[in-house]
């Protein structure tokens, strides 16, 4: 016989690990040094599907989400 599994009327989702603004900044910080360390490079790879603009657009965009997270109260 089956043990039976005690059902809570509230959802679980809200304890699983989440990223707090803390560590979702500090991996973008890494991110955006490596996409830094991806445009100075550029040239060299022939086969990089993403243009200069297109990374360079992608980093801002990732400066912009960082700094709003850095800021208090924003969301």
């Amino acid at each position: 016989m089956e043990e039976q599994i005690e059902q809570i009327p509230q959802d679980d989702w809200v304890d699983q690990d989440l990223l707090t603004r803390e560590l979702a900044s500090e991996l973008l910080d890494a991110e955006i040094a490596a996409e830094k360390e991806r445009l100075a490079t550029l040239g060299e790879a022939s086969d990089d599907v993403w243009s200069a603009a297109d990374r360079e657009r992608r980093l801002a965009a990732m400066v912009t989400v960082r700094d709003r997270h850095r800021t208090p109260n924003a969301l």
